[in-house]
């Protein structure tokens, strides 16, 4: 019996390293705009029946919103590069409190102009359910990611651990 446990036990642990080496080998998977966009614009062909004039005018949005993503992170990638090359440790850095509100005005800004876009292509009643799916889209963001209740680590709020 000891034996037979034992081998399971080793079995599990081969495989798990297995699974580790496996996954170290791949290549981090790179940012594809145009994928994002079709990805987008299919849940909302699925959520709001979107003909085929709508469809197309949504992916267009879709797309110019994942290439801004993408100069975004082109930028941030940039400037961590630069930090190795001077021999600098790129760290995590909080923005300012000024950052933050100057960052969420144009967030906020950007969702209007999304939001007139859409207006634009949809119907009335289209659009009170892509009004409806964006809550529904931030309320998942808020849950965290994974469905996982509470937000990042699991815990209500995202609070840290022993709070």
């Amino acid at each position: 019996m000891k034996k037979i446990l034992l081998c399971v036990v080793a079995v599990m642990f081969a495989t798990v390293t297995f699974a580790q080496q496996q996954h170290r080998q791949q290549p981090p998977r790179q940012f594809n705009p145009e994928e994002m966009a079709q990805r987008q614009t299919m849940a909302l062909h699925q959520a709001l029946q979107l003909d085929s004039i709508q469809l197309q005018a949504v992916f267009l949005i879709n797309y110019a919103d994942a290439l801004t993503m993408q100069d975004s992170m082109n930028v941030r990638r940039e400037r961590m590069e630069k930090m190795r090359a001077e021999g600098k440790r790129p760290e995590r850095v909080q923005p300012s409190e000024e950052q933050m509100k100057a960052m969420m005005e144009l967030q906020k800004q950007r969702e209007q102009v999304r939001n007139e876009q859409m207006k634009q292509i949809l119907n009335a009643e289209q659009y009170e359910k892509y009004l409806n799916y964006q809550q529904e889209q931030r309320n998942r963001m808020r849950q965290g990611f994974g469905g996982r209740p509470g937000g990042p680590q699991g815990r209500p709020g995202g609070a840290p651990r022993g709070k």
